[in-house]
């Protein structure tokens, strides 16, 4: 991940007035999908020096 949005890569699913929207680092779009067919999904890294 990157320090700014000029950085790494940020990737977010949101609800939004009842619709779900992707912002992909500075792009967004709508996303037709169901609440039900959502899956919560979170990652951490963790950088390996060496």
């Amino acid at each position: 991940m990157g320090t700014s949005t000029h950085s790494g890569h940020y990737v977010a699913h949101i609800q939004k007035e009842g619709r779900w929207v992707i912002f992909n680092d500075s792009t967004y779009r709508k996303k037709v999908v169901g609440l039900s067919s959502m899956t919560a999904k979170k990652y951490f890294f963790q950088r390996i020096d060496g």
